[in-house]
């Protein structure tokens, strides 16, 4: 009974440990819901911030288009007015025919850029709906988990209640048994005591008899002696009266004779007078004898009676022992089944007991089955964590790229500006205006350095945030789960990539910025400081590093768009992989149903054992009522022969 209790105690603190882990599980659900939460309003104001950026870059390239018909419009008017420069002109229109091409191009990528964004967040808000659900359906499994674990408490705290009273009772009969089994032993001991003091006054009763047998068997001795006397003395009567006839006949013949005849008379006097003595001692006997048998006549009936009371007394002490031997058997009979009874209680609870630890043997495998479960889950968790991390990583690298093209059209808009400004200068005339140029040419190097500067610090900015993450995401990873690092740096390495590619892609622009001439040092030997004479061959000199700069500004920007794609795709093989989420869903539905599983199992174990304890409940209670019955019936036997006694 104790170690039930023990197990019992043992499965309310387990259930204890289940429910804690499904209020964890609830929390989890919750935070879960908070970050889909916040990830919708992310995804909200991202969405919105994306359709703003598309469309100030709609109108910028409408303001360029506009901007460049009416560049076209002016140089077909110079043209017209001017046919001197027209080699010149044309070979700029070309340029400018390119980059409006390209220009085009970009504007084709960035609606597509822009439908790739759409369909990434129409994605993200499936995704969405799908994590909802997918809360939901853990907040309608923990309710059910919990309504039923408070249903299995309910049960359990009735079993337990059932239980005690069950156990109270049994407490109560199996001390009432004992008590019983006390009681019986006493007696048994009484009657063995009370079979020896018969024992005893057995062989008191028959030494007494034997005693009295000798007595008699003395007095018979005694009186067969006496009857021998007796004949003896008649006898000797019989002979006195022949000797008397005798004497007699010889007085008769001595009348005759009276001599004779005195000393005849003599002689029977003497003989008559010892015949009276002889006839007195013979009465005297008589008597004496006579009251020897009055005597013995009168033991003789008050013997036979003690005799007769004697053997009625060993009657009723054999007939006395007979009934406590069949009492002592009956006993014994009893006692032998109880102890059978409680032999085979005891052997169905150690195999209940059996049961329980095997139960217990089997919960445990089962939780250890369970854990790896678990981790999977936590690390399944995790990596949805992770999942979402990177894309956030990949939405802030996705608008840095964003932010880097809208600085790249910038400065791209401001060279058209400065060509604009070039050309009309050029076409107005450089002989006179040296100054003018050199000041702009000097403005627009500075203008250049500060845009570069900018870039760098934003780009080193961008860096060091990224390396940030990096670090902060890796570091979670190790000290989240260490079983699944392998695979967070596979992921890193994996998404680490457009990241090494896009720092190439740095150091080339860098490169490529530090190989481009310096207007400051090629301006001043354009313009004519040291050779004032020759400011034509100066004019054609800018127009050549115009040439060039417009050459490099072009193959930037056909770099930047072959990175930009680049991006898009990797974004896309991405976007395109299979979610985490489906094989978490799987897993936890897998889970679930095992537990559920499990759950049932236990309790038609609990319904069979509360049966079976039931039937041994019903099976004591009438074992012991018949125990009552039967001690009452024993009792009644002994007070009879009391009594009898």
């Amino acid at each position: 009974m104790k170690a039930f209790e023990e197990q019992m105690d043992i499965q309310h603190q387990e259930l204890a440990s289940a429910q804690s882990k499904l209020e964890q599980k609830g929390q989890e659900v919750e935070l879960l819901s908070q970050q889909l939460e916040n990830l919708k309003k992310t995804n909200y104001e991202m969405a919105q911030n994306y359709k703003t950026q598309l469309c100030a870059l709609k109108s910028q390239f409408s303001k360029l288009t506009h901007s460049y018909e009416k560049l076209l419009k002016q140089k077909n008017l110079q043209s017209r007015e001017k046919s001197e420069g027209s080699l010149e002109t044309s070979f700029e229109l070309r340029n400018l025919n390119k980059k409006l091409e390209e220009f085009k191009a970009k504007s084709r990528e960035w609606d597509k850029k822009g439908t790739i964004c759409q369909n990434h967040l129409i994605y993200l808000d499936t995704q969405q709906k799908l994590l909802s659900e997918q809360c939901n359906l853990f907040q309608k499994q923990t309710w059910s988990s919990q309504f039923q674990i408070s249903d299995k408490k309910q049960n359990q705290e009735e079993i337990v209640k059932y239980g005690q009273t069950e156990r109270e009772m049994d407490g109560l009969i199996v001390e009432k048994l004992r008590a019983a089994v006390n009681e019986m032993t006493i007696s048994r001991n009484r009657l063995e005591e009370e079979n020896l003091k018969l024992h005893e006054d057995l062989k008191m009763f028959q030494n007494q008899f034997q005693n009295i047998e000798t007595s008699f068997s003395e007095m018979r001795n005694e009186l067969q002696s006496q009857d021998a006397l007796w004949k003896k003395i008649q006898l000797e009567c019989q002979q006195l009266c022949a000797e008397l006839l005798k004497i007699k006949e010889h007085n008769d013949k001595q009348e005759m004779h009276p001599s004779s005849f005195v000393q005849l008379n003599e002689k029977s006097e003497n003989k008559s007078a010892g015949f009276l003595l002889q006839a007195k001692s013979q009465e005297n006997q008589r008597e004496g004898l006579s009251k020897i048998r009055n005597h013995l006549y009168q033991e003789e009936p008050s013997h036979c009676s003690e005799q007769e009371r004697i053997r009625t007394e060993i009657s009723d002490l054999t007939e006395e022992l007979h009934q406590k031997e069949i009492t002592i058997a009956t006993i014994m009979e009893k006692a032998g089944l109880l102890e059978r009874q409680l032999k085979t209680e005891l052997q169905i609870k150690d195999k209940l007991l059996a049961k329980q630890q095997l139960l217990n043997f089997r919960y445990k495998v089962t939780k250890s089955e369970n854990t790896p479960l678990k981790e999977m889950v936590e690390n399944q968790k995790y990596k949805t964590c992770t999942s979402i991390d990177l894309s956030h990583k990949k939405h802030g690298d996705f608008t840095a790229s964003i932010h880097k093209l809208e600085h790249e059209n910038a400065r791209l808009q401001n060279g058209l500006v400065k060509l604009q400004n070039r050309t009309e200068t050029s076409m107005l005339g450089a002989t006179d205006k040296h100054g003018e140029t050199e000041q702009s040419h000097q403005t627009h190097s500075k203008m250049q350095e500060k845009e570069e500067r900018t870039f760098q610090n934003e780009d080193e900015k961008h860096m060091k945030l990224q390396q940030t993450a990096i670090s902060t995401v890796s570091g979670y990873h190790r000290n989240r789960s260490p079983t699944s690092h392998g695979q967070g740096d596979i992921i890193g390495s994996k998404r680490n990539g457009p990241l090494s590619y896009h720092k190439l892609d740095r150091g080339r622009e860098m490169e490529l910025d530090d190989k481009s001439p310096s207007p400051t040092t090629e301006y001043p030997l354009c313009s004519g400081g040291l050779f004032p004479e020759k400011g034509r061959t100066g004019t054609l000199l800018s127009h050549a590093y115009n040439t060039e700069e417009i050459k490099l500004s072009a193959q930037k920007v056909k770099v930047m768009q072959n990175r930009v794609k680049e991006q898009i795709r990797a974004l896309e093989s991405k976007a395109y992989l299979p979610s985490p989420e489906t094989s978490l869903l799987a897993t936890t539905e897998k889970f679930l149903q095992e537990e559920e599983k499990h759950t049932k199992e236990f309790e038609e174990r609990l319904n069979s054992h509360l049966e079976e304890l039931q039937r041994l409940s019903e099976n004591t209670l009438k074992k012991h009522t018949k125990l009552q019955q039967s001690p009452a019936l024993s009792v009644h036997q002994l007070c009879l022969s009391q009594r009898r006694r």
